[in-house]
């Protein structure tokens, strides 16, 4: 079985949460929290950033873990 690490960001304005639409692959078009693969050698606050520097061209403060989820594909 291969462990595949990942992070999400719930961005959070007020009362609203922010969600992106994802553009391709097989869920396109479908609402997703944005994020991304951990890469080797980065915590998930460093993956968190760059993901959202990356798919968002912003910068973010990381606040503190809501969930970790385990699945098994």
């Amino acid at each position: 079985m291969k462990t595949i690490r990942v992070v999400a960001a719930v961005i959070r304005d007020g009362e609203k949460i922010f969600a992106t639409m994802r553009g391709y692959g097989d869920f396109r078009g479908l609402w997703e929290f944005p994020g991304g693969k951990i890469e080797s050698g980065e915590t998930p606050q460093e993956a968190l950033k760059r993901e959202i520097r990356e798919e968002l061209a912003s910068e973010i403060a990381v606040g503190e873990l809501i969930d970790t989820v385990c699945s098994v594909v």
